[in-house]
């Protein structure tokens, strides 16, 4: 993703995006190119980062709404969410497990995430 794409999804979505966000999908991990991370777990075409939050931003949400301060930055392909807050002054990933349904803390930072995801390829 470039910087194109980012401001596609911040005019898209009428957010700003966190610092750590756009530092990882401008700078896509190369571990991650050879798995099928780009096309779900974390997401680099704008259209479909939009497309996802769309689906969820001010609608209903598992008997509550979608919070606010949360963009979805990928899925498990299984109905499962990455998300990442906008408000985060750090890197931060977290995990929405639909069959729970509750969000989870997932990754403190970037090797952690590109170990989880490497790790999480296919699992499901």
């Amino acid at each position: 993703m470039n910087l194109a794409g980012i401001k596609q999804i911040e005019t898209a979505l009428s957010i700003g995006l966190p610092p750590h966000y756009v530092e990882l999908v401008t700078n896509y991990p190369s571990e991650l190119l050879a798995t099928d991370a780009p096309d779900f777990a974390l997401l680099d075409d704008p259209a479909t980062v939009i497309d996802e939050n769309l689906a969820v931003r001010g609608k209903p949400f598992y008997g509550g709404v979608w919070p606010d301060n949360l963009i979805v930055i990928g899925t498990n392909g299984c109905g499962d969410l990455y998300v990442t807050r906008l408000d985060e002054k750090g890197f931060s990933v977290g995990f929405f497990d639909h069959e729970k349904p509750a969000f989870f803390p997932h990754s403190n930072s970037k090797a952690q995430l590109i170990e989880k995801l490497l790790a999480e390829s296919n699992a499901c």
